[in-house]
């Protein structure tokens, strides 16, 4: 699976840090909005660790909010250009 996703020679994805890799990983395999306890399930990690990855990948534009405001969001789901870094081309 890892050859399939995520293992591209020269791709920027080694340039993104291993949780946020993870979280793009396992979000493409469920292919449907994720929550944060998601995350947190995925990564081991407690939630405030995990809110700040899932921060980075937003303000990368890696993933999106779904529902909520600009305070709080309920989902998550993962950008095109998030899928783009992760397969083949």
């Amino acid at each position: 699976m890892i050859g399939r996703i995520g293992n591209v020679e020269g791709a920027r994805l080694n340039q993104i840090p291993v949780y946020e890799r993870e979280v793009l990983r396992f979000s493409l395999l469920t292919n449907k909005p994720f929550l944060l306890t998601d995350v947190c399930r995925w990564l081991q990690l407690k939630r405030e660790a995990c809110r700040k990855v899932m921060r980075e990948l937003e303000s990368k534009q890696l993933v999106y909010a779904i529902g909520g405001g600009s305070m709080r969001c309920h989902k998550f789901m993962i950008t095109e250009k998030a899928v783009a870094l992760l397969h083949r081309k």
